[in-house]
């Protein structure tokens, strides 16, 4: 599939609804994905909320923003006040949104890989942008086992939507089996966008 401009755009909006509840103020703030400080994501910035536990990227982008190797590992293992650094965000906001477009188009043009490698169909830009939604909110495996989102598309034998997806989420994810009403709300985001 071709990645366009405007693909990576709808893209851009279905993540900021998704991830930022269509308020761009967030993405120069650090949040804790998991509400409760458990450290298994880190502090998460940006407009892909980049998981700064798990996504190397995000490190990257912290230290071209100025932050110290003892201030990453502080953000990374939510041991330090974040509140302090959001200042250094939003003096560096080029630079995040710079790694955020990185990200999209990773995410864009990884869920586009995988697929085809596996000689899964998308029925439509929705379902692609699903799984790229999928892919920067759990990371897609590249590989077709049981238990992972390609194995599940592909032997579906058709053409997915993103409804598939979404019912792989909610019940192939401990997320979408706690968090159902999340996931379904992601979806909605996705459709809304898509339909406009």
């Amino acid at each position: 599939m071709n990645i366009t401009a405007a693909l990576i755009a709808s893209f851009r909006r279905v993540i900021v609804a998704n991830e930022l509840d269509n308020d761009l103020n967030y993405a120069l703030k650090f949040s804790d994905p998991d509400g409760v400080r458990s450290g298994k994501s880190g502090w998460s910035f940006g407009v892909c909320q980049f998981d700064t536990q798990n996504n190397p990227a995000a490190l990257q982008c912290l230290a071209e923003c100025g932050f110290t190797p003892a201030e990453i590992a502080g953000i990374r293992n939510q041991t330090i006040d974040v509140h302090q650094f959001e200042h250094r965000l939003n003096a560096n906001a080029a630079i995040v949104e710079k790694w955020d477009r990185r990200q999209l188009s990773s995410c864009l043009t990884r869920a586009d890989y995988i697929l085809d490698k596996y000689g899964i169909t998308p029925a439509d830009d929705a379902a692609l942008l699903a799984v790229a939604d999928y892919d920067n909110q759990y990371h897609l495996s590249d590989i077709d086992k049981v238990g992972t989102l390609v194995h599940g598309l592909k032997h579906l034998g058709v053409p997915f939507t993103a409804k598939d997806v979404l019912q792989y989420k909610l019940s192939g994810t401990k997320y979408g089996r706690e968090h159902p009403g999340d996931c379904k709300r992601r979806y909605d985001n996705l459709v809304e966008i898509m339909a406009a």
